[in-house]
């Protein structure tokens, strides 16, 4: 998190009259206040009041997740994708992923068409890819961010004998936007995953690897007698073997210039100094300027860690969309101010009427009646297609002419995945009952910059003397200035219950 300075007088008078017009009202009813600033959740409703709202579409669940893999030895499970019309225009291409590997797990040969950004959350395991026609092998542990080339050729394995090993990672998928796929050269029958050889025709199997039997490869290759899957546990002595040649600084086994290394090799994201930190948290960050593989794919990776009760000070992202997946805690939440969600709510919920309206309607129809009215179904679909153009056409003018915000907000835990757009003012709260821990991938870092509206570092400070003369009324000047100043500490600060000790003493 980089703090900055307003650079911009437009920006500037743009945050002065916001608060201005704050000010100005504060003598207002609370409920009157209260009905002007709703919390938005899923369905529209305004029942999130006690702070349980979903945060949709901002927030993900452990139930968003699907299971791509499982087994006894571990899972590999996909978040939904992000296919909300107010997210899909950021963030739409990527997906988030976790794996959780039992001690002695090995996890099976095959590559990605994805570009992979990962964090080791707890435990320590070997990893190794095959690329450039060369092996390199790494000894990851927990807090190190590494990155996988999409097309090359992975395994890895748990390399403790007590601990899981569990990784949270982005994908950028390179082939189909929103969707990857996994190929591997191993298949193990019945519903798991099949070899990608065993398409192929006997003729170009047997000249591929130059044998004129195509059973001795189906035998290598399509492992169905012994039943494992993708993920599947090793001997002891095996794990040893397969970290033997590994280490920390990139020399692998087969070898490799430094400068190709240097890009993948992994990199403690919590190792270094923190980038800030106070009593009441501290956050860590790897960017593209540390990172050659991370400048290229315009992300950075973020580790905030939140001290039980506090919070971090209200901020906003300059350019970039952040996706956040809580590693610990289980009681902490999240607010953000949303432009969006006030007039969206109403046409999503017609959308919705007009679908299952056209659903209803062509259930109803026979195969003959489709073939009869085949053409006039098709000018049907172009006017209610004409009909959406129209209606986001005037969403958006809405938008632009709202001067509205909603409050999203939901509860968070391990597992949860919050996304923040760019230019939203948003903060995480940790629970009383221990400190928060957020991951985070920047997309659309390179030139991305952190603005806090809060604290010790706010922008509002830099305001200069005319423009309060001209901002704030003049009854009002002398308490913005003590209202912009009145918090001392910078980035984290005291959360709401603490802020509640304080007053009651």
């Amino acid at each position: 998190m980089k703090s900055t300075v307003v650079r911009s007088p437009w920006l500037a008078l743009a945050l002065v009259l916001s608060l201005c017009l704050s000010l100005s009202f504060a003598s207002w009813d609370a409920e009157d206040v209260g009905r002007g600033s709703r919390r938005w959740q899923e369905g529209g409703d305004d029942e999130g009041r006690s702070g349980s709202g979903s945060g949709r579409p901002y927030h993900f669940g452990e139930e968003s997740f699907r299971e791509w893999a499982k087994s006894r030895h571990g899972h590999f499970k996909v978040l939904e994708r992000f296919d909300h019309e107010l997210l899909r225009g950021s963030i739409g291409d990527y997906r988030v992923a976790c794996l959780d590997a039992a001690p002695r797990a090995f996890l099976q040969p095959s590559h990605y068409d994805a570009d992979e950004i990962a964090f080791v959350r707890e435990g320590e395991g070997v990893l190794v890819l095959l690329r450039n026609g060369k092996r390199e092998s790494f000894c990851v542990r927990e807090g190190d961010v590494f990155v996988i080339p999409a097309g090359s050729i992975v395994y890895s394995a748990n390399t403790h004998r007590s601990k899981w090993f569990r990784v949270v990672m982005l994908l950028n998928p390179v082939s189909t936007p929103g969707s990857f796929q996994e190929f591997s050269p191993i298949g193990f029958g019945g519903e798991q995953p099949q070899s990608f050889f065993s398409v192929f025709s006997d003729e170009v199997i047997q000249a591929a690897f130059n044998t004129r039997q195509r059973e001795d490869v189906d035998r290598v290759f399509q492992r169905k007698s012994r039943g494992e899957g993708p993920i599947s546990e090793g001997s002891e002595e095996q794990i040893r073997e397969l970290s033997r040649s590994c280490s920390r600084g990139g020399r692998g086994g087969g070898g490799g210039s430094g400068s190709e290394k240097e890009d993948i090799q992994p990199r403690s994201l919590t190792g270094e100094k923190p980038r800030y930190s106070n009593k009441h948290g501290r956050f860590h960050q790897i960017t593209g300027d540390q990172c050659h593989h991370l400048r290229k794919l315009d992300m950075d990776v973020t580790l905030v860690n939140i001290t039980r009760g506090s919070m971090t000070a209200l901020r906003y992202a300059t350019r970039s969309t952040r996706i956040y997946i809580v590693v610990e805690g289980r009681d902490g939440y999240f607010e953000m101010a949303c432009p969006h969600v006030s007039s969206f709510g109403r046409s999503e919920r017609r959308e919705h009427e007009q679908e299952r309206e056209r659903e209803h309607g062509h259930g109803r129809r026979s195969e003959e009646r489709e073939r009869e009215h085949g053409q006039g179904r098709r000018s049907e679909e172009r006017k209610d297609e004409q009909g959406r153009q129209e209606e986001e056409q005037g969403r958006g003018q809405e938008q632009e002419k709202s001067r509205g915000y909603r409050q999203v907000r939901a509860q968070i835990k391990v597992g949860s995945v919050i996304v923040l757009p760019a230019g939203h003012p948003a903060t995480f709260v940790a629970g009383n009952e221990g400190n928060l821990a957020l991951l985070s991938f920047g997309v659309g870092a390179n030139n991305d910059e952190e603005v806090f509206v809060t604290g010790g570092n706010s922008v509002l400070k830099q305001l200069d003397d005319a423009a309060k003369a001209l901002a704030f009324p003049q009854q009002a000047r002398e308490l913005a200035d003590r209202v912009i100043r009145a918090q001392p500490e910078s980035v984290f600060v005291a959360g709401p219950q603490q802020q509640r000790r304080v007053a009651d003493m």
